[in-house]
């Protein structure tokens, strides 16, 4: 139990050997439970019980997986939201630089300069933090440095005010995505709602076992497979429950090709 209700643990091992690990333990553990209700009721009294125990296994499993539906959904948006949140970031720091290369220096400069240390910070430090669950702010220098060298932009025609609008809108968008990349790094599953899915899991599962069938070996192979089911879904969910943690995590990829690009074209 300790192991499900503080998740953040497993994002130190790979996510085969999670699995590995809450898959065996789901299935063992319902065999374990067929076992036991075998011992402690007679065959005929559960025999008796047949007909209603399936009736009742049959609500408890759709409510279950109607359950189990609902937290997978939640945490694929919530994974797709903070992927989202990376490219709209990453195509703001662009959009900064392009138009920093129309602004004349030393305020160009200061600006292309902030835009390049802001991507480089974001993969350097602050990525590599969300990875550990933490927060760094490494990018807020460079952030504080675009909106200085904002402020020192002074147009006098109409195009130099229209860039110089432009390039407010761009530093407000690119803080719009970070907000939303940080409180994505944030938010994770709540305590509760593992311990749902786990009690859920473990009364599916103790219900099976009252039902009776013939065979004991047949009924270990059904509970079984009632438990893998289950554990591959919580397993889903440990691995994206974390945008920015474990081996599925959100990647760099769209800060890495603007700083080349970045780069590129500053040593052309």
């Amino acid at each position: 139990m300790q192991f499900v209700m503080h998740p953040d643990m497993v994002y130190d091992f790979p996510i085969w050997a999670v699995a590995a690990v809450v898959v065996g333990g789901a299935v063992l553990g319902a065999m374990a439970i067929e076992l036991a209700v075998r011992r402690l009721l007679l065959l005929d009294s559960r025999r008796a019980q047949n007909d209603v125990a399936a009736a009742m296994f049959s609500v408890i499993g759709v409510l279950y997986a109607v359950l189990l539906a609902f937290i997978v959904m939640l945490v694929w948006e919530d994974f797709n939201a903070a992927k989202a949140s990376s490219f709209r970031e990453a195509a703001a720091i662009a959009e900064v630089w392009n138009i920093a290369s129309g602004v004349p220096d030393p305020a160009g400069a200061a600006l292309r300069d902030g835009a390049h240390a802001y991507a480089r910070a974001v993969v350097a430090y602050e990525w590599p933090a969300q990875a550990r669950g933490q927060r760094i702010d490494a990018a807020a220098a460079p952030l504080e440095t675009l909106h200085r060298a904002t402020m020192t932009v002074h147009p006098a025609t109409p195009a130099e005010i229209n860039m110089h609008a432009a390039l407010i809108a761009a530093i407000a968008r690119l803080e719009d995505a970070r907000s939303d990349r940080l409180l994505a790094a944030q938010t994770t599953v709540p305590s509760i709602v593992w311990a749902v899915m786990v009690l859920g899991a473990a009364i599916s599962i103790a219900f099976a076992s009252f039902l009776r069938a013939p065979s004991l070996g047949m009924h270990l192979a059904m509970s079984g497979a009632l438990a893998l089911s289950g554990a591959l879904v919580l397993v889903l969910v440990i691995a994206l429950s974390n945008p920015f943690r474990g081996d599925f995590r959100v990647s760099t990829d769209p800060y890495d090709r603007v700083i080349k690009r970045i780069e590129a074209r500053a040593g052309e």
